[in-house]
C-alpha cells in the first residue's frame, strides 16, 4: 500500500507538504471501568480515547516536526533527541525542527493493518534547510520505505502534570488532559507502529507542461496499470472468497466439539504470548540503545571535566572536594564551571590569607617599646641612726 508521496519539484516557497499518522485511537469499549484500565494500548502503555484526543486537537497547530540527526549530512536519524527534564518539562536539545504542523484531525484511514481510527496531522517540511533528508525521503518512498514517528505530549497550563483518567498506570493509562508538543521522526522502534509520516506533498504537476508524446505515454501507462490492477482485484476477490470458504469450513469443524474449541483458544493464547514477548524484546533493545547513548554522553562529559581541572594541583582541587564528588556522582546535571570557580575561589582566599599574615608580621617588627629606662635605687647609702 502506498502511504508516502512527494512531488518531483519543490513549491516556490521551498517547503513540502506532509501528512502523518500521529497515533492510533483505541475504541471506547476497550476501557474496563471496573478495573479502571484500558485493555488495548501501545507498547509504551498508553490507551488513546477519542473524546480526550479531540479536546487536544487545537494544540497540533504550530507543533514542531523534529529529527535527531546522527551524521553531518543530516540524513540518518535516531530518536527524540531528549536531553532531560528542566523545570518539570522535557528538553530536546539534540533534536532540530525540520517542519511545522498547521492542522490536526481524527479520521479513519487505510493502513497495512486495515482501516484504523487515527489522529492525523498535516504541515510543511523545510526542503531548503534539509535538502539531503528530503531527498532521502523521496528515494525511500520509491522503495516502499516510510519513516516511523512518535508523538510527544505534555501537561496543560492548568495542571502540574499530564492528567490520566483513573490515574497513572504502567499499562492501559488513559491521557485525559494534555497537549501535543511535538512529533519526532524515528530511526528506532516506535511505541506505536501506526505512527509514521504517510504523505509529503501530493503530486500536483501541471500536465499541460508535458508534450503530446509524454501525455499519450502517460495515458497508455495508466490504462495498462488500470487493466493490471483490475485483474489483480478480481484475483484477490476470488482468493478472498476461497479463503472465506476455507475459514468457514474450519470454523464448522471447530464448533463440532468443545475440545477443538479449547485447542483453538490455546493456539490463539500462545500466539498472543509470543507476540507480547517479541514486543517486550524489541522494547528492551530500544532501552539498551538509549542507555548506551546516555553512557557515551556521560563519558564525553567526564572527559571535558578532567580537561578543565587538569591544570590544578591536588591541594588546589581540595578546595572543591564536595563539588568534584557531586560531579562524579552525576556528571550530566552538574556544572563544570561551578567546580572550576570553587577552586579559583579557594586559591584566592588562600593567597589573601597569606598576604595578611605577611603584613601583620611586618607591622609587628615596627612597634617601638612604650616603656622608658627603669632606674635602680639600690645604690642609695644606708645610714644607721643608732
Amino acid at each position: 500500500m502506498k502511504v508516502f508521496e512527494m512531488s518531483s519539484k519543490e513549491n516556490k516557497n521551498g517547503r513540502r507538504h506532509f501528512k502523518a499518522i500521529l497515533y492510533r485511537i483505541h475504541p471506547d469499549s476497550c476501557v474496563d471501568a471496573v478495573n479502571q484500565v484500558g485493555m488495548e494500548y501501545q507498547k509504551n502503555g498508553i490507551t488513546w480515547i477519542r473524546e480526550y484526543c479531540e479536546q487536544a486537537l487545537p494544540s497540533i497547530e504550530g507543533m514542531s516536526l523534529r529529527c535527531e540527526f546522527i551524521d553531518d549530512e543530516r540524513t540518518e536519524i535516531l530518536g527524540h533527541g531528549d536531553t532531560g527534564i528542566v523545570d518539570g518539562e522535557p528538553v530536546y536539545e539534540d533534536a532540530v525542527v525540520i517542519g511545522t504542523f498547521n492542522k490536526g484531525y481524527i479520521d479513519d484511514i487505510e493502513t497495512d493493518d486495515g482501516i484504523i481510527t487515527a489522529c492525523i496531522g498535516e504541515g510543511e517540511i523545510d526542503a531548503q534547510c534539509y535538502h539531503n533528508f528530503v531527498a532521502k525521503l523521496e528515494e525511500n518512498a520509491e522503495q516502499g520505505i516510510y519513516p516511523s514517528g512518535s508523538i510527544e505530549i505534555m501537561r496543560t497550563e492548568e495542571n502540574k502534570a499530564i492528567v490520566y483518567k483513573y490515574g497513572y498506570k504502567e499499562k492501559g493509562r488513559i491521557p485525559m488532559e494534555f497537549i501535543h508538543s511535538g512529533f519526532a521522526l524515528l530511526g528506532v522502534t516506535p511505541a506505536d507502529d501506526s505512527a509514521k509520516l504517510i504523505e509529503i506533498n501530493e503530486n500536483k504537476e501541471d500536465l499541460n507542461e508535458m508534450t503530446d508524446v509524454e501525455i499519450k505515454a502517460l495515458v497508455s501507462e495508466a490504462i495498462g496499470d488500470f487493466t493490471q490492477q483490475t485483474a489483480e482485484i478480481n484475483k484477490c476477490k476470488a482468493d478472498c472468497q476461497a479463503e472465506i470458504d476455507r475459514v468457514l469450513a474450519e470454523k464448522n469443524e471447530i464448533i463440532a466439539t468443545s475440545e477443538q474449541i479449547q485447542a483453538a483458544l490455546d493456539a490463539v493464547t500462545a500466539e498472543r504470548d509470543a507476540l507480547n514477548e517479541k514486543y517486550e524484546q524489541l522494547w528492551a533493545e530500544t532501552e539498551t540503545l538509549r542507555k548506551a547513548l546516555g553512557e557515551a554522553k556521560a563519558r564525553e562529559r567526564i572527559g571535558e571535566f578532567n580537561s578543565a581541572i587538569a591544570g590544578f594541583t591536588d591541594s588546589e582541587k581540595a578546595y572543591a572536594k564536595a563539588e568534584i564528588e557531586a560531579f562524579n556522582a552525576d556528571p550530566m546535571t552538574s556544572e563544570i564551571n561551578t567546580v572550576v570557580n570553587k577552586i579559583w575561589e579557594g586559591i584566592g582566599k588562600s593567597a589573601k590569607a597569606k598576604a595578611v599574615a605577611e603584613q601583620n608580621a611586618l607591622e609587628s617588627a615596627k612597634v617601638e617599646d612604650i616603656f622608658g629606662e627603669i632606674v635602680d635605687n639600690d645604690d642609695v647609702e644606708d645610714t644607721n641612726i643608732f
